[in-house]
């Protein structure tokens, strides 16, 4: 029992480096909080850096859970902080949907959509960006994400079906997340993920607790 206990107490406390470790904060970093009063204690977690969870799938991985050729001759880029990087070769929704890991719920004609071919560095959402219209939304990636673009829905797409593939993961976590195609009357494509594949629909613009923008950039 007591070394049942202890090694425990260990992968408790390995676990715990690793998640500090994830989140940016070294073993030094640790001692010095351990040591710090009161002041000094919130002058350090102000300094922390904010990292967030980052991910890359290259194109033989996201060849292999699209069942797509693989055709691509670059490196993977490296993601940053809170991206995740997918390939992505200007396969049409149409053909995202025929693997049956996407469904579409708009109509035949909009599975022509498809995106240049290349690595796509992704965030999906895009944080604190519910409760937004679309202009909103534009203006929050000009002020902050200088580099991003408004989510094409065959690469978002891509990037929610090859990382529930790797990951099991659902980046939405129930949510939707608006993308760059304009329908008629301003509605937006969106896109979410229910039963382990990832549906294609819409929204209608209209401030919601429950859609968030989703953007991107071509290596």
């Amino acid at each position: 029992m007591g070394i049942s206990l202890k090694r425990l107490e260990k992968k408790k406390l390995d676990l715990g480096i690793n998640k500090l470790s994830n989140a940016g904060i070294d073993v030094e970093w640790w001692l010095a909080m351990c040591d710090a009063d009161a002041a000094a204690m919130h002058r350090l977690v102000a300094a922390w850096p904010v990292r967030l969870p980052s991910f890359v799938h290259d194109a033989k991985t996201t060849c292999g859970i699209l069942g797509f050729p693989n055709n691509c001759k670059k490196e993977a880029p490296k993601a940053g902080n809170g991206e995740i990087v997918v390939w992505y070769d200007s396969w049409t929704l149409g053909e995202l949907v025929a693997t049956g890991k996407v469904v579409n719920y708009l109509s035949k004609k909009r599975e022509s959509w498809k995106a240049p071919p290349g690595y796509y560095h992704a965030r999906i959402p895009v944080p604190d960006s519910n409760r937004m219209t679309p202009e909103q939304h534009a203006d929050l990636l000009a002020r902050l994400y200088a580099s991003l673009k408004e989510l094409p829905t065959p690469v978002g797409a891509t990037v929610l079906a090859v990382h529930l593939g790797v990951t099991g993961e659902n980046l939405l976590e129930g949510y939707f997340c608006a993308c760059a195609q304009v329908l008629p009357r301003g509605i937006r494509a969106a896109l979410d993920v229910e039963g382990g594949r990832v549906r294609v629909g819409f929204w209608n613009g209209h401030r919601s607790d429950g859609v968030f923008l989703g953007a991107a950039r071509k290596s």
